[in-house]
């Protein structure tokens, strides 16, 4: 180990360095600090690669404020660092930060995870484990890592870009998983709907909103599961009280087709229209005295009673038809 005055000419990004996009005004800020403030020699580490460059293992943001401010040089510890040793040093750095986002955390923790299955191959070792190494190193739950893992495999680089920002990539995982790439780019679709709505009428969605979609799906018969999953990964249901809705459509509409109406239903019908418009008429006429029959014993409770079973059966029937609306 040695500390070098390093030119920044000979200095060069860690390979394995999980951030890709840094930011210009935090650049801006840091150079305008150090130049009021100095810089701290023996904040960086490196290594020397085969081509006698310098690999810088964290402290990139740090290296572009000097170029900013034009220094020639800067004091580097000088380290014998292995690839892996490289990759966890900079994530552990990087996460203790703002601005990594998830896809390169999630990029990083695999990569960290591919190297130590590496070593462990070389070594022979058993290839087990790795994941468990990393997560400790790290001071993260190993399912998470595992989670970040399956994260970054699964959701390819073009797809990105469209989802970053609009949804986690947590949630961009759950969906693809469940949906595929249509899911995704409908949440990505309701996530900017709902930015855009002032009132917060749509929510945004989030992997909690994938699950309990799933959970309302499996609620229902499994004859209709695949017509209400299609209906979500489209966009057209997305809450679940939506599919809830959609699946008791679905059972009213089959019970429809299943039993074949009596061949006068048109004309019983007709004649009911005609008798509810006679009683609407016969209960409006007798409205203003229901206080004096309130007061004849025996009478007023069945009335009532009766008034109200009518009611509720009349609701029934008129939820039915708001449901065939629906359709």
């Amino acid at each position: 180990m040695a500390t070098r005055d390093v030119p920044l000419t000979d200095i060069v990004d860690n390979p394995f360095q999980p951030r890709s996009d840094f930011d210009q005004k935090t650049i801006k800020s840091l150079a305008d600090e150090i130049e009021a403030e100095g810089f701290w020699n023996g904040s960086l580490q490196g290594r020397r690669n085969a081509r006698g460059k310098v690999e810088l293992v964290f402290g990139h943001r740090r290296l572009r404020a000097l170029r900013l401010l034009k220094a020639p040089s800067v004091r580097v510890e000088l380290l014998d660092l292995s690839d892996d040793q490289m990759a966890l040093r900079a994530l552990e750095e990087n996460l203790q930060r703002e601005g990594l986002q998830e896809f390169e955390k999630a990029d990083a923790v695999k990569r960290a995870v591919e190297l130590e299955t590496q070593r462990r191959r070389e070594n022979n070792e058993s290839e087990r484990g790795a994941v468990e190494v990393v997560a400790k190193r790290l001071g993260l739950a190993a399912n998470w890592v595992g989670e970040l893992c399956a994260i970054s495999r699964a959701i390819a680089r073009e797809e990105r870009d469209e989802i970053a920002g609009a949804i986690s990539a947590t949630a961009a995982h759950q969906a693809k998983k469940w949906g595929g790439k249509k899911y995704v780019k409908s949440l990505v679709r309701q996530a900017k709907q709902a930015a855009k709505d002032p009132d917060g009428k749509v929510l945004k969605p989030t992997e909690n909103t994938v699950a309990k979609m799933k959970r309302a799906v499996l609620a229902a018969p499994e004859s209709d599961r695949e017509v209400l999953q299609e209906k979500i990964f489209s966009g057209d249901l997305t809450t679940p009280e939506q599919v809830q809705h959609s699946a008791r459509s679905i059972a009213a509409s089959r019970v429809r087709r299943e039993k074949e109406p009596p061949p006068d239903l048109r004309v019983v019908i007709v004649k009911w229209t005609h008798d509810l418009k006679d009683w609407e008429l016969k209960l409006k006429t007798v409205l203003p005295y229901m206080d004096y029959v309130d007061e004849v014993s025996g009478i007023a409770k069945p009335f009532r009673t009766a008034l109200e079973r009518l009611i509720e059966t009349g609701t029934k029937i008129l939820q039915a038809s708001e449901v065939d609306d629906d359709r």
